[in-house]
Formats: C-alpha cells, sequence, structure tokens
C-alpha cells in the first residue's frame, strides 16, 4: 500500500513540473545546444544498460553494471537534466534534482532489499564493491557468469520506444515554442520538424506492437 501511494506521489509531482517546465520554456526561452548532449548521454547508458539487465531473474554485474549499480536512473537523470537545461532558468535543475533523488533514493533502497533477497552473497558482494549512482573508475569482477549485451534485451526491456518517445518530446517542444514564442508555425525547420514527428509515430506504434509480441512469446515459453 505505501509503495502504491508512493508511486502515485511521483506521478502527482511530474505533472506539476512539467507545467512549470513549459511556463520556463516560455519565458526563459529554449537552447537544446547543451542540455542534447546530455539527453543523448542518458539515452546511451540506459540503452546499453537495457542490453544486459534481465530483471529479476539474473543479477547483472556486466557493462555498466560493472561501474555503477543503477545505470539506468543514471540516464534517466541525465535525460531529465538534459531538457531542464534546455531551459535556462536555473531553478528549473536544481527543483528536479531535489525532485529525482528524494523519489529514487527511497526507490533504490526497496530494490537493494529485494535483490539481497534474491542473490544473497552474490549480491552483497557486488553492492559493496560497486557504487550506487557515482560510477567506479575500473570495471567490477564478478566471480559468476556474466551476461553478453543483446540489442534484442534491449528492445524487450523497451529502451527502443523510450528513444522514440525522447524524440517525440523534442519534437513537440520545438512546435510548443515555435507556436506560442516565436510564432514561426510553417516555416521550412517547422515542415521537417512535423515530418519528423510523423515518422517517430510510426515507428513508435510499430514498436510498441513488436514488443508485445516478444513479452507474449516469453510468456508463452514460461508456461510450457
Amino acid at each position: 500500500m505505501k509503495e502504491m501511494r508512493f508511486k502515485k506521489l511521483r506521478l502527482w509531482a511530474a505533472y506539476p513540473f512539467a507545467v512549470l517546465y513549459l511556463v520556463a520554456a516560455y519565458f526563459y526561452g529554449l537552447d537544446f545546444r547543451l542540455g542534447m548532449w546530455l539527453v543523448l548521454a542518458g539515452l546511451c547508458i540506459r540503452f546499453w544498460a537495457a542490453g544486459f539487465i534481465k530483471k529479476i531473474r539474473v543479477l547483472t554485474t556486466a557493462g555498466p553494471y560493472a561501474f555503477v549499480r543503477n545505470p539506468l536512473y543514471v540516464g534517466n537523470f541525465l535525460i531529465g537534466l538534459g531538457f531542464c537545461l534546455a531551459v535556462p532558468a536555473h531553478f528549473l535543475s536544481i527543483i528536479y534534482g531535489v525532485l529525482f533523488f528524494y523519489f529514487y533514493a527511497g526507490t533504490v533502497k526497496k530494490e537493494e532489499i529485494l535483490l539481497s533477497d534474491l542473490f544473497g552473497k552474490e549480491y552483497l558482494e557486488y553492492k559493496q564493491a560497486v557504487p550506487a549512482f557515482i560510477p567506479r573508475l575500473t570495471p567490477f569482477r564478478s566471480k559468476w557468469p556474466a551476461s553478453a549485451f543483446s540489442l534484442e534485451q534491449a528492445h524487450f526491456n523497451g529502451e527502443l520506444i523510450r528513444v522514440l518517445v525522447t524524440g517525440i518530446v523534442l519534437c513537440l517542444l520545438c512546435f510548443f515554442y515555435g507556436f506560442f514564442k516565436e510564432k514561426v508555425i510553417g516555416t521550412h525547420d517547422t515542415m521537417y520538424s512535423a515530418v519528423l514527428l510523423a515518422v517517430q509515430v510510426a515507428l513508435l506504434a510499430v514498436t510498441i506492437a513488436h514488443r508485445k509480441k516478444l513479452i507474449k512469446s516469453e510468456q508463452n515459453q514460461q508456461k510450457k
């Protein structure tokens, strides 16, 4: 019950922050030159991590997990921070940072308890050697067999969907800023963004449908 309330609180916090972001973007403008490098870095880290992790079934210690225990959350933080830095208003990044660590700190603790129960000594050794958020300089060498990167696993974990959704959000932000602030809807750049948006939406629909088939196929295999 407490976990459900915590998730609802996190969701409700996202709505006013999204409104605040759009208001700040309107008054302060948008400049993606710096922020988009962080967004790209965050997406790459998440994609790399998603190609290794098999949630709950296997303790993942390879790839980015050899440097940091929560690379998916590190990627999330960079993506969000990148979007915030695209708006030249420092208070936005500060609020985002506070909210992120407030909500994710509790999530990480619960996951640590779960992984400790599932994998015991193996996880405790890994936890002691690898930091939660600040990556170590050298990779952790596990005594147990490590899995290899799989593009199919990354797709199964939904990372292709995340990449496309991020691209769609970027296009929508450009439309929002162009329509309400710059009044430039109808220019060549806007038409290019519209085509890009339509392509991404179509790819997203195909990707979601294909991922559902993968999930259903795995569920059927587990039942056998």
